[in-house]
């Protein structure tokens, strides 16, 4: 164990730590009765805040280590495509249809995903939408703690096991203890330290490769920029356009806002904000690719900065990735957490809560989803495959959420069906490694069976008024 670097990192561990206990007597001392105040606080967070948790939660385990793999393996076509891939989608809630205010407006006092599914269609969709996001998330929390236990490590330099029990405790702990406001607060000053140690690599990266050098280095077919593939660029971007409109998270941050507008604003601000995270962690790929070629592609960042860096900029560095892991974990237990109080205790449990109770039920569930997360984490051995049935799981969820919104001939039989047969037959063909045509073909069963259904019951229903009409005449 690096003992230097362990002494910052307890320091950074026992600051979030004592965050969340700060705010957790606070909410205790403070009494306040309603359930929804650990789960999108007082609905008063304006653009900088709202931005702020957005671009934290959304880069997640992929932005510093997934961008620089793919710089490593794709070179320029890499951290662009990549960039545009997870960016881009989040504009759909503000363009072409701004369906941010319509989400507003049909559930202005709205806490979770499933709630809307629920009123926008029936028990039974409510229920499928329930299953799809569970699944969906519990996956996404066991990814998020995989990659805290592989940064961990490399900071500490201890085995991965261990670096992963360690790590999710943290999380879990502050997590549990914060809540929501708690929450938004950590990841400003998360994404100010992610944001530093970003530059600095960056610098560090150039005056290692040399800046004039830097493209004529690079092979000719680092330099294409189809270099990933059209196929795997358009399943790219599908996969992560699921995994965008079906978030919870982001449906929570939009619940959580003062306004539409203020929502509004974040989301348009949220792709130059972010994209430069993953274009410099891209950058960072190239130049592993040029001076270490023979290296694992997915410990391209790790590698680089652990070899070739000073230890204050690697310490940083490493720092910095475990501030967005742990920004984009904290956002997924604290909303699964909401998700099991509102969508299934709730709806068993009729007598109201008193504010210990809340605050003890939230403390609660979060750290099982917790334990959940490590004791996954120690079982599964790919990120990038959670991630793909996480993202994968959500396409299920898109043509009911979007056409819900805009579409008021979208019914419920047509919702229903379409989750259940899109999971049902895409899941499939997930399982069986069918690739980028198994989210294809998830999809295109999404859109016949939803507008398909849907309009079979428009017709019907129009049959049987003319029919009625006639017997009256």
């Amino acid at each position: 164990m690096r003992t230097e670097v362990a002494v910052v990192v307890g320091i950074y561990f026992s600051i979030l730590i004592g965050w969340g206990l700060i705010n957790f007597i606070k909410n205790l001392n403070k009494g306040n009765s309603l359930q929804e105040s650990q789960y999108v606080g007082t609905r008063n967070f304006g653009v900088g805040h709202l931005l702020a948790t957005l671009v934290a939660a959304w880069a997640s385990n992929y932005t510093l280590l997934a961008a620089a793999e793919s710089g490593f393996r794709n070179g320029i076509s890499g951290p662009i495509w990549y960039a545009i891939g997870v960016a881009v989608p989040v504009i759909f809630f503000v363009w072409p249809v701004n369906i941010v205010s319509k989400i507003r407006e049909s559930m202005p006092n709205g806490v979770t995903i499933v709630e809307y599914v629920g009123k926008r269609y029936d028990e039974k969709s409510r229920l499928a939408s329930l299953v799809i996001v569970l699944i969906s998330n519990i996956l996404y929390i066991i990814s998020v703690v995989m990659a805290i236990g592989i940064v961990l490590s490399s900071l500490l330099n201890i085995d991965t096991a261990t670096a992963t029990i360690i790590g999710g405790i943290v999380l879990v702990l502050y997590t549990a203890l914060g809540g929501f406001e708690a929450m938004v607060w950590s990841h400003v000053y998360q994404l100010v330290l992610a944001g530093l140690s970003v530059i600095v690599a960056l610098i560090l990266t150039i005056q290692n490769v040399g800046f004039t050098d830097f493209v004529s280095r690079l092979p000719q077919e680092k330099l294409n920029m189809l270099a990933w593939g059209p196929l795997n660029m358009v399943d790219f971007f599908l996969v992560l356009t699921a995994l965008t409109i079906a978030s919870p998270v982001i449906w929570q941050r939009i619940f959580s806002a003062r306004d539409s507008k203020s929502a509004e604003r974040a989301i348009w601000w949220f792709g130059p904000t972010w994209a430069p995270f993953a274009v410099g962690s891209g950058i960072m790929g190239m130049a592993a690719f040029m001076l270490m070629p023979s290296i694992d592609p997915s410990q391209a960042a790790t590698r680089l900065v652990m070899d070739l860096f000073p230890t204050w900029a690697a310490v940083l560095f490493l720092l910095g990735g475990m501030a967005l892991v742990f920004s984009s974990g904290d956002a997924t237990v604290n909303n699964v957490a909401s998700i099991v109080q509102f969508d299934i205790i709730n709806k068993y449990v009729k007598k109201p809560l008193t504010s210990k109770q809340n605050l003890f039920l939230s403390f609660g569930l979060q750290i099982f989803l917790g334990v959940i997360g490590i004791v996954g984490a120690l079982k599964f051995t790919s990120i990038l495959g959670l991630l793909v049935i996480n993202s994968a799981v959500n396409i299920a969820l898109i043509l009911p959420l979007y056409l819900g919104l805009v579409w008021k001939g979208a019914t419920s039989n047509g919702a229903f069906w379409s989750m259940l047969l899109s999971i049902g037959i895409g899941g499939f063909m997930i399982l069986n490694q069918s690739g980028p045509l198994a989210n294809l073909l998830s999809l295109l069963i999404s859109v016949v069976v939803i507008v398909g259904v849907s309009y079979m019951a428009k017709n019907q229903e129009a049959g049987l008024s003319e029919r009625g009409g006639k017997t009256s005449a």
